[in-house]
């Protein structure tokens, strides 16, 4: 920035410092909202956002500043935040400013939170929207910045999205700010997080760095900084962005913690050119704190600066996790279907097994074993005005009868009860292109021309996705294949931020971000899954909260393949939620010593998608897959938020033992993980359990109980685990148990014939069953809802002699109840004998 240009915005800073002498909280118009028991509202001078987890207030001061002036963790009254907390920091052109600093309060508004189409599930929650002013006219032309904090009922988590307006025919350049800051006097220990983004050559993709009390100033690379007080307790914030050097938490000496982005220390981000240990593939700016890149916006410009989380917790390390999670997986994710899918590219990536005559005969192995959807991988494009660029379907490789419009394929997965998705490389073009031909000016200038002259089957041309009219292509295309094809998902590769003059990678990339959030909102129902493997990543949260990330198809080297899995979803573990994590189930991975029963439960904590040749599967190996199949699907909704991680040491050596903890309302699961070494029994300590109840252990498997325990042993001592042999696995349900709270599930008769025999179940006391499901040796039998709740359940075609029966039902409060009972069938002769 020249000097002159600093001494203008310098001015601008100094007048708008002058003009808040005006301004007063009387100024502020008073207003109310409440939803649940979340509420919102300004009176007298302060701002408030609360519910029965969290509150935070603001104090408007005398001359338009604001400040935070609490931070309070409800349920144990701990408050966390000073009050001269200024509320957010932003540089302008070498400037400094806050919302005490340069910055004039508008005003402050609570109204309901903003609806979002792509996330019908998220219910309503309540906002405090704050107008900010840079210059002389606050009501009319000028800089604005919009902050809304969003809090929704039962949440410990205030979520806070900043947006930058530009009304001036001035060109701004943002070099750093804080998406949210606060401010304490408490003595508290940080711990960075940062999940690295670049190529999937590098597996630490999740580094945690400890600073204790005295350790100041931080200011590391980061999307997550937790403080803690030494007890377990304290404050978070995580920002809604991919890794890179530019994204920053800290703390300094006069006990500020912050998190947000430094633009000025990127220099370039070379993508998939610089993926080689230990070389990560962002270039650092050389000459910092002289800025290289900055976020520019022009005149006549509204820019998202991003989104940020800040919560509170008190229940150990792992409980900001999960309070973030929760908060994150219901409001910022959209719902996406956690469908059981199949993929094409492996093992037939380009090859003329990606055709119609092959992939049917995986359409039928798919259908058998309770495969949900079909994706068809690179190569489903092609032929002249089909290539990437035009989207249409290969005719030699998916051929239409004639007279249809719709590929015979297509009709097949169908036909099957299948969903169909589609690969696509969204950014990026073949070079024979009708579209790029007819269009050379959407190409991004000049790299996008350059590389499209690299011949590639897929294509290397890269579009300018700041381009409106390639936006509005493209948003076409997606509608076009989800109302001729009845596309329900899309994969979208090959991602590659580039700087397209006048624009730079940082505005591609939020281009990009903003294209497929106007697809969501176009077709809420369909899954848009980023596959962040080769290329620059959104990932972590920034693509979480568009839909689910194919992370990881190097998982073919490191120890070994299946230490690897294990790895991916240790690294999300327990910030990020696994089921938002794709990668290749059985992908040359089915091989002695691994077994069914030990790669399907790593899968299932994941977002299941086959890469194999199902046709090659034994009849046994096809029978257990069948089962934990079917077993998730009937429990995949407990498996989709919180996962805690209940061992300490990376699994990616292939030795260790791993264990995962999905939870959710007092109730949920322990999958454990034998590998190469470790002793053949371990304790493993859970997290979350209430201590004062006792909990039934189950083996999902066998429908065996475990055993009882109270919740304080299981947080304590531990639950004693044995896998005989390495490379075995166990998942064991975890229930509350309560002798006044049980289905009261008990046989009609002491002794029935295999071919029928009858039980019944009652509702707790003081309860009414919703909904309940039973299982017969860990497989679903009967789903049961309304009348059929209070009827005697029929159970057909049993096997002979002992078997178990499991009850898992919810009741109207959203209690999780469990039951599991031993039963016995016997010959026809001894049913008659008592009595059937």
């Amino acid at each position: 920035m020249d000097a002159a240009r600093a001494k203008v915005v310098g001015a601008v800073i100094a007048g708008a410092a002058a003009l808040a002498l005006t301004l007063a909280p009387s100024a502020f118009a008073d207003s109310s909202v409440q939803a649940g028991d979340a509420r919102a509202s300004v009176a007298a001078g302060v701002a408030s956002l609360g519910n029965g987890a969290i509150e935070r207030r603001w104090r408007l001061q005398a001359g338009g500043s604001v400040v935070t002036d609490a931070l309070t963790d409800v349920h144990t009254g701990r408050q966390w935040a000073d009050h001269r907390s200024p509320e957010f920091a932003l540089d302008i052109g070498g400037a400094p400013s806050s919302s005490v600093s340069g910055w004039s309060l508008i005003d402050v508004t609570a109204r309901p939170s903003a609806a979002d189409p792509a996330r019908p599930m998220a219910g309503a929650g309540v906002t405090l929207a704050f107008r900010y002013a840079l210059g002389a006219q606050v009501g009319g032309a000028g800089v604005q910045l919009h902050r809304s904090f969003t809090l929704y009922p039962g949440s410990s988590v205030i979520a806070v999205a900043s947006t930058l307006v530009n009304a001036t025919p001035a060109t701004l350049r943002i070099a750093s700010y804080t998406l949210d800051q606060l401010s304490s006097s408490v003595p508290v220990s940080a711990e960075a997080l940062t999940f690295h983004g670049g190529s999937d050559w590098r597996d630490d993709y999740r580094v945690s760095t400890m600073h204790g009390p005295g350790d100041v100033p931080v200011d590391d690379e980061g999307e997550a900084l937790r403080l803690d007080d030494g007890s377990g307790a304290g404050w978070f914030i995580v920002t809604e962005r991919r890794s890179g050097l530019m994204s920053r938490v800290g703390r300094d000496a006069g006990g500020r913690s912050w998190a947000g982005v430094d633009h000025a220390r990127d220099a370039f981000d070379y993508g998939p050119l610089q993926s080689t240990p230990p070389d990560y593939n962002r270039a650092a700016n050389p000459a910092y704190p002289v800025p290289a890149r900055a976020r520019v916006i022009d005149p006549g410009a509204t820019v998202d600066l991003g989104r940020a989380y800040t919560g509170v917790y008190h229940d150990g390390p792992q409980s900001a996790a999960a309070a973030f999670v929760s908060d994150f997986s219901a409001h910022a994710m959209p719902q996406f279907a956690r469908s059981v899918g199949l993929n094409s590219f492996h093992p037939w990536t380009h090859g003329p097994g990606t055709s119609d005559a092959n992939l049917r005969h995986q359409v039928d192995a798919a259908r058998a074993l309770g495969v949900e959807s079909f994706m068809l991988d690179d190569q489903w494009q092609g032929g002249p005005g089909g290539v990437s660029g035009d989207w249409h379907f290969n005719p030699a490789r998916f051929p239409t009868t004639a007279g249809h419009r719709v590929p015979d394929f297509v009709d097949y997965v169908h036909a099957a009860g299948l969903r169909l998705g589609l690969w696509m490389s969204p950014v990026e073009f073949h070079p024979s292109s009708q579209t790029y031909s007819r269009h050379p000016e959407w190409a991004c200038a000049p790299v996008g021309d350059v590389t499209a002259q690299i011949p590639d089957d897929a294509g290397l041309g890269v579009w300018d996705v700041t381009n409106p009219g390639f936006q509005a292509y493209m948003v076409g295309v997606v509608d076009r294949l989800v109302a001729a094809y009845g596309v329900t998902e899309f994969k979208f590769d090959f991602m590659a931020w580039v700087d397209c003059p006048p624009h730079d990678y940082l505005d591609y990339e939020a281009a990009f971000i903003s294209m497929v959030r106007a697809m969501e909102r176009r077709h809420p129902a369909v899954t848009f899954e980023l596959d962040e493997t080769n290329d620059q990543r959104a990932w972590p949260f920034e693509s979480a909260a568009l839909g689910p990330s194919w992370f990881d198809n190097g998982h073919l080297h490191g120890s070994s393949s299946q230490a690897k899995l294990l790895h991916d979803i240790w690294t999300a573990s327990p910030w990020l939620a696994p089921s938002t994590i794709g990668f290749g189930t059985y992908d040359n991975t089915l091989t002695t010593p691994y077994s069914v029963d030990y790669l399907l439960p790593i899968s299932l904590l994941g977002h299941i998608t086959f890469w194999s040749d199902l046709l090659k599967l034994s009849a046994p190996a096809a029978k257990q897959t069948a089962w934990w199949l079917s077993w998730y699907k009937a429990h995949r909704e407990d498996l989709g938020g919180v996962v805690y991680e209940n061992t300490a040491r990376d699994p990616i050596d292939g030795q260790v033992w791993a264990a995962f903890q999905p939870w959710r309302t007092n109730h949920g699961y322990l999958f454990a993980f034998r590998q190469a070494q470790g002793p053949a029994t371990q304790a493993i300590v859970l997290q979350a359990l209430d201590p004062a109840r006792r909990y039934t252990i189950t083996d999902v498997r066998s429908g065996a109980t475990v055993g009882r325990a109270s919740g304080r042993e299981l947080r304590t001592r531990g639950l004693s685990i044995t896998l005989p042999t390495p490379y075995s696995a166990r998942v064991l349900a975890i229930d509350p148990w309560n002798p006044n709270e049980t289905l009261g599930l008990r046989a009609t008769r002491r002794c029935t014939s295999h071919r029928r025999f009858r039980i019944r179940l009652r509702a707790p006391r003081g309860q009414r069953l919703r909904s309940a499901s039973v299982f017969v040796n860990g497989r679903r039998v009967r789903v049961l809802h309304g009348r059929r709740l209070r009827a005697p359940v029929d159970l057909r075609g049993l096997p002979r002699g002992r078997f178990t029966v499991r009850v898992t039902a919810r009741t109207l409060s959203g209690r999780s109840v469990s039951e599991t009972r031993r039963y016995r069938t016997c010959t026809r002769r001894a049913a008659r004998r008592h009595g059937r």
